[in-house]
């Protein structure tokens, strides 16, 4: 077994270990005729029924979990970006559009909402939310439109700013936002099951938060857009309701301490953290001593590359060693860059520190299978890629100065491709020490196919 086979079975242990059904069969659980959540028991009133309202790139197959334990008279909704697992099932799937809204958002918004007035009081509502869910279900506050929104949404990819930042404008924007789409509904009792692909887990970060309260003011959103410099190129629509709002002209967000959030709960089935932790049960069955970076990886990933490479060159070769981790960096784009995203710049960027330091081996790949603009997961490469990039004249260093990590990878034999996971719970990063011996080809990839370039590669 080769370095390069081990690790893509720890990678996919990883995902298999945040599949969505078993995240919502970890919160939520069946007994008799009633159904317990996160403990909490919910008996079904007389006339009362369960409804399911889902939205992201995992909603399908938590759909269908969901069904299963709730029985065949649960009634649902779903939205989920095109390209993305619809639900097996019964539940009802509306098409949304990501990474930007389109038409196909508006519609789903307008499901969702409607779905969620419809409840009634004795009634009880399980929200599926995941990643992608901020742009697959949308609908603008008045008087923006969908053009307004993806006007906005555009700035906000190519600010450079947090998500945190990003969200804060989002919420105050949105009918769905910021805990709008749960205070909508009726239903007696509220639970959410969520499948985080933020940095940290923040709730309210996770789809923009349609679920939970939102801490932040139109004030903060106003200070966001100032800070990250992007203010000025918002529409100008949306630049008058920041201001508005600012003022105390228009109404806040609901908030924490809201009463109408006392009939909800919100948890998670599954974090980047449950992938770690699923890849290094792997890793262990595989005879590696394996540690877990206790922090998420975050910043530009060409350091963040190098860090990583470093610590595991200076592990000693003596016996077989892996390194995990995990997070979401970003790559910071010139005018003309060529295919790639963060995971396989990743990869590409170990190269000069890997070179000829014995059996060692990085992989970084994206959890949803999607990395940046292309049809690639991410990359891997070892300690003889330097060699086998010499000796076939690809130049690694300009490479990732045009961020070309794509056609780099490709090259050397490097891209890792498996297609959408149906979930996503951000990166995994596994670094594997011998004494294993390393096939002469970086191994168990499937053939590049081409992709299209873009100028933004935050996700």
């Amino acid at each position: 077994m080769t370095l390069a086979a081990d690790a893509l079975a720890i990678f996919r242990a990883g995902v298999r270990g945040v599949d969505p059904g078993r995240a919502v069969r970890s919160v939520v659980r069946r007994r008799g005729r009633a159904v317990v959540v996160a403990g909490e028991r919910w008996e079904l009133p007389s006339g009362g029924r369960y409804h399911v309202i889902g939205l992201g790139k995992a909603a399908g197959a938590m759909a269908d979990a969901a069904a299963a334990l709730l029985g065949r008279d649960a009634i649902g909704v779903v939205a989920v970006p095109r390209g993305y697992p619809a639900p097996r099932g019964d539940t009802p799937v509306v098409w949304g559009n990501h990474p930007e809204p389109g038409a196909g958002s508006l519609t789903a918004g307008r499901r969702l909402l409607a779905a969620a007035r419809a409840t009634e009081p004795r009634d009880r509502l399980l929200f599926l939310i995941s990643g992608g869910g901020s742009a697959v279900a949308e609908r603008p506050l008045p008087p923006l439109d969908l053009d307004d929104f993806v006007r906005t949404t555009d700035v906000l990819l190519d600010s450079g700013a947090p998500i945190q930042a990003m969200n804060a404008l989002r919420r105050h924007l949105s009918e769905l936002k910021g805990g709008r789409l749960a205070v909508a509904s009726r239903a007696g009792r509220f639970a959410t099951v969520a499948i985080s692909d933020v940095v940290g887990d923040p709730p309210g970060d996770v789809a923009s938060g349609p679920t939970v309260p939102d801490p932040t003011t139109w004030a903060e959103a106003l200070r966001a857009g100032r800070r990250y410099r992007f203010l000025r190129r918002l529409p100008a629509p949306v630049r008058r309701m920041l201001t508005d709002g600012a003022a105390g002209r228009l109404p806040e967000t609901p908030k924490p301490g809201d009463p109408r959030f006392r009939a909800g709960r919100f948890h998670f089935g599954a974090t980047n953290r449950t992938a770690l932790v699923a890849a290094a049960r792997a890793a262990r069955r595989r005879g590696y001593a394996t540690t877990i970076d206790p922090a998420p990886v975050t910043g530009e990933t060409q350091p963040a590359a190098l860090r990583f490479a470093r610590r595991l060159c200076a592990l000693p070769a003596d016996r077989r060693r892996a390194v995990l981790s995990g997070g979401e960096t970003t790559v910071t784009l010139g005018p003309r860059p060529g295919r790639g995203g963060r995971n396989q710049e990743f990869a590409l960027a170990s190269i000069a520190v890997l070179d000829g330091r014995g059996p060692r081996l990085v992989l970084s790949a994206g959890t949803d299978g999607i990395d940046g603009p292309t049809d690639a997961a991410g990359g891997y490469v070892d300690d003889r890629t330097a060699a086998r990039a010499r000796a076939r004249g690809v130049d690694v260093a300009a490479a990732l100065a045009r961020h070309a990590a794509y056609d780099g990878l490709a090259r050397l034999g490097g891209l890792l491709t498996t297609g959408p996971t149906g979930t996503n719970v951000m990166d995994l990063h596994v670094g594997l020490v011998g004494p294993a011996p390393v096939s002469r080809g970086t191994g168990g990839s499937s053939r590049p196919r081409a992709a299209p370039s873009s100028r933004r590669r935050r996700s």
